[in-house]
């Protein structure tokens, strides 16, 4: 009980997320995987989502891990197929609040709303805090998936994926393109998210954060695979419609703005690449509380 005081008193909380986000951006900085202003973005970020609950920060902690992991691997093939390729990712400010703006207002309405208390799903009981969770939960569940997708899937995916609106082939990089392999990977990108929050909650549980009876939370991890495999899908939908994809025939390689020497694949130049992350990430998060309402309803009302 003496550790759950701890754990939960508003100085420790305040102390550990200034720590903690401090300490993560300073480490993307000095890895490449942020700019100077992505950094200053991810202390902003991942202070309020830790202050908010220490579910956000485990998931928001999984993402940037896993993401810089992935976007770093096998970067020799992408250097050769993708125009604007950027050694270890080094996402600025606009990137960050592209993939992580929705969780981060949601976050200040909770601390608002709900205050810093941690607190399981349960949305019969507690209707404002889950939707809230829910929403913060499914976005990331929606980056983590879609990064995963789209880095995999061009390190090893199939040589010639389809674009999801036609079907027709399309060179490895060009925006809307799936393969087996890449909406694979958006489940599982989405899957370990769930694991996070899921093992967070009862981890939080076991130090006696809750003192009430609440229903089963294993709907979270089957949730991280719908939230990665839909906003992937939404993401890809919008690239293939929004986001212009040409071949370069100077450089050899997929490039995502018109110019005199590329060839148009597919899609519009309407929306730059954050811009779709962040309207993906928003419609998934949002679905995704509404989706766990159902789901929840459903378990609960047949005592799974």
């Amino acid at each position: 009980m003496l550790v759950t005081n701890v754990l939960l008193s508003f100085p420790f909380k305040c102390l550990f997320s200034s720590a903690a986000s401090i300490a993560v951006s300073a480490v993307g900085l000095r890895k490449n995987s942020l700019s100077f202003s992505g950094a200053l973005a991810a202390v902003m970020v991942g202070f309020t989502l830790t202050m908010a609950s220490y579910c956000f920060f485990s998931c928001l902690l999984t993402f940037f891990i896993s993401s810089s992991f992935w976007t770093k691997w096998k970067s020799d093939k992408k250097r050769k197929v993708e125009g604007d390729f950027k050694e270890g990712g080094q996402r600025n400010w606009f990137q960050v609040v592209s993939n992580s703006g929705l969780p981060f207002l949601v976050s200040i309405i909770y601390l608002f709303e709900v205050g810093f208390k941690e607190r399981p799903i349960d949305f019969a009981r507690d209707f404002i805090q889950s939707a809230l969770g829910m929403t913060v939960f499914g976005a990331i569940a929606c980056c983590n998936g879609d990064t995963w997708s789209s880095e995999i899937g061009t390190a090893v995916g199939s040589r010639t994926p389809r674009l999801i609106t036609t079907w027709k082939k399309v060179p490895v990089g060009t925006n809307g393109a799936v393969s087996i392999v890449g909406i694979a990977a958006s489940i599982l990108g989405g899957l370990i998210i769930g694991i996070i929050y899921y093992v967070t909650i009862e981890s939080l549980n076991y130090f006696g954060s809750f003192s009430h009876k609440y229903p089963p939370q294993w709907p979270i991890i089957l949730l991280g695979c719908f939230s990665g495999f839909f906003g992937s899908m939404i993401d890809s939908i919008l690239g293939a419609t929004l986001q212009y994809s040409g071949f370069c025939e100077a450089q050899r390689k997929v490039v995502h703005q018109p110019s005199a020497s590329s060839k148009h694949i597919c899609g519009r130049n309407i929306l730059s690449n954050n811009l779709v992350n962040l309207i993906s990430s928003s419609l998934t998060g949002m679905l995704t509380s509404y989706t766990g309402y159902v789901v929840w309803k459903y378990v609960e009302d047949f005592h799974f």
